[in-house]
């Protein structure tokens, strides 16, 4: 079953104070979208807006943030009100290829885990080309695939904060239960696995060149001197990676 985000909008929110989300899913974004100078920047799937807040505070000129939920849209201009930065949020659909665009740079964290199919997969491709003027850069990020490679040993990562519940054998389509603790509750998000050449198959029929895989990396904590092998498993068993490409 999809996650509807519109039912859990602000437990999600509360999901992004967790230490990996700033440590290694921001800080490795951030290092891989580069230089944002005066750049124009589209957060597809934006959610709440944590990450095109900081897409505008790092110099991109232009920044709009757009999502399928209303009420992710509402929790984000209620903070751009809170705190205005000059980010227009929208309430639209990442599938959407009805006009085209002409951004610089399209940034989509967790969306493409949202294809239950090769042809879903396709579509969510075509519309964020269809974002992205020619020669502009796409940069995302999924759940692992290689989960299913540590299926023997399932890497648990339950001290971080989330967890992963897959089924016995990897299909494409099969649903990942992802599992958030907070401090007073839980949420679960289900996502869908789809194998590395899918994605790279319909990134390069969407028009993408140049596609290329990424791991996580860590961001250094200067307020902690020695945090021993805290982050070891995280960083060996990698949750997420993240893709980048060239509109042709």
């Amino acid at each position: 079953m999809t996650t509807d985000y519109n039912q859990i909008a602000n437990q999600y929110k509360k999901a992004k104070e967790q230490p990996w989300r700033i440590r290694t899913e921001l800080y490795s974004m951030m290092n891989l979208i580069g230089d944002l100078t005066g750049k124009s920047v589209i957060d597809v799937a934006c959610g709440e807006g944590w990450l095109t807040r900081e897409l505008r505070k790092a110099g991109a000129g232009e920044v709009v943030g757009v999502d399928i939920s209303e009420e992710m849209i509402k929790l984000a201009r209620w903070q751009e009100a809170r705190e205005p930065l000059g980010i227009e949020y929208r309430v639209e659909d990442a599938r959407a290829t009805e006009s085209a665009q002409q951004f610089d740079i399209s940034v989509s964290n967790w969306l493409l885990v949202y294809a239950h199919d090769r042809e879903e997969l396709r579509v969510m491709c075509r519309g964020l080309a269809n974002r992205i003027k020619p020669g502009g850069r796409f940069v995302t990020l999924i759940t692992n695939p290689a989960l299913y490679t540590w299926q023997s040993h399932p890497p648990n990562y339950r001290k971080y904060g989330i967890e992963a519940q897959l089924p016995e054998s990897a299909y494409e389509g099969a649903p990942v239960a992802l599992t958030v603790h907070l401090e007073d509750q839980s949420i679960v998000i289900e996502n869908y696995y789809m194998p590395i050449d899918a994605h790279e198959s319909a990134l390069r029929d969407a028009g993408f060149r140049d596609v290329a895989f990424h791991n996580m990396t860590l961001a250094p904590d200067p307020q902690v001197d020695d945090e021993g092998d805290y982050w070891d498993h995280w960083l060996k068993y990698p949750f997420f990676i993240m893709i980048d490409g060239i509109k042709a």
